[in-house]
């Protein structure tokens, strides 16, 4: 090889060993460069899987706390539905039972209301089909009939019906009695009477048959219910012409029983009112009778029935033809 050729190819070695050493360079250099991205791929990679695995625990978490608010939201739903339900249900049964309670209280009614009617028609067939003073018995029966479940028509009916049959039988009782006093029969004027009584009659024709009954319980010496006939006509009509024998047989009965300070004072007042009376004896007689009664029982001595100018039976209630006012008038 010629020298000068020799700085030539010594140059060309030279650049190609610097070409070498840059492409080697070059080379470490891109090697590093890979190394350092694959350390960036792989960190980018961790990182994406955290935050994968992040987002996967988070969508958990929201499932479960929706899951939970899900069911939280369904049952207090339910819950509510369920209260509801049951308040809905308590109530039916409340209007169930109301109505019920209303229908067995309309069925007590209803039964008893027909009861009544039923009880009423057999009283006005007692009052009006019965023979002759049977029918009192369905004025009996009318007076214990409870009216308030029968209708306006049917109490006036009744009472209409009532009224008749008082009229119609009191006055042939009332009748009855007043001939068994004429016939001087007091247990006859007792029994009609009594049951003359019953028959709620016109005040005028009661005053008369209290002074009637009085006179025979008198006759009777059933002196205790004399007082309470005899002391119900005395306090009755005064302008009675009758008053004054009803006082004179309302003294004796009352000294009869004991009652001392009534009968003086029953006996003083006819004496002081019918001075003139045909019985006004009678009543002096008794006004000293009941002295003597009163200081024999002040005295301690044992009470005795003083002597009376009336016999017990008959001279006490005489037959009303011998007695000119025995017949009450007014």
């Amino acid at each position: 090889m010629a020298p000068e050729q020799k700085p030539e190819i010594e140059k060309e070695l030279g650049e190609i060993r610097r070409e070498v050493i840059e492409s080697r360079n070059l080379v470490i250099k891109t090697d590093n460069l890979l190394k350092n991205l694959h350390a960036e791929v792989k960190a980018v990679g961790k990182w994406q899987t955290d935050q994968q695995r992040k987002q996967w625990v988070s969508s958990g978490v929201v499932y479960a706390l929706f899951a939970i608010l899900a069911g939280t939201f369904a049952f207090a739903l339910s819950s509510a539905k369920a209260s509801g339900i049951k308040t809905e249900r308590d109530t039916l049964q409340k209007q169930v039972a109301d109505l019920s309670t209303q229908l067995d209280k309309q069925k007590s009614e209803l039964s008893a209301n027909a009861l009544a009617q039923r009880s009423a028609g057999e009283v006005y067939k007692e009052m009006t089909e019965l023979p002759g003073d049977e029918r009192l018995k369905g004025i009996d029966a009318y007076a214990k009939l409870d009216t308030s479940r029968l209708s306006s028509l049917e109490k006036s009916a009744l009472r209409d019906r009532a009224d008749a049959l008082r009229k119609e039988v009191g006055e042939s009782t009332f009748e009855r009695g007043k001939n068994a006093f004429h016939k001087n029969d007091m247990p006859g004027v007792v029994a009609a009477l009594t049951r003359f009584q019953a028959m709620n009659p016109p005040a005028d024709e009661l005053q008369d048959s209290e002074f009637f009954l009085g006179v025979a319980y008198n006759s009777l010496k059933k002196h205790d219910l004399a007082v309470a006939q005899l002391g119900k006509f005395v306090a009755g009509d005064k302008r009675s012409k009758s008053r004054d024998y009803g006082m004179t047989l309302l003294a004796q009965s009352l000294e009869e029983t004991g009652a001392y300070d009534k009968a003086l004072a029953i006996a003083r007042e006819g004496l002081a009112t019918y001075p003139n009376s045909q019985f006004a004896g009678m009543l002096r007689h008794r006004i000293g009778s009941v002295n003597r009664s009163i200081a024999l029982a002040k005295g301690g001595a044992p009470t005795l029935a003083a002597p009376t100018t009336v016999a017990p039976a008959k001279a006490s209630a005489p037959a009303p033809s011998a007695v000119p006012a025995a017949l009450p008038a007014h």
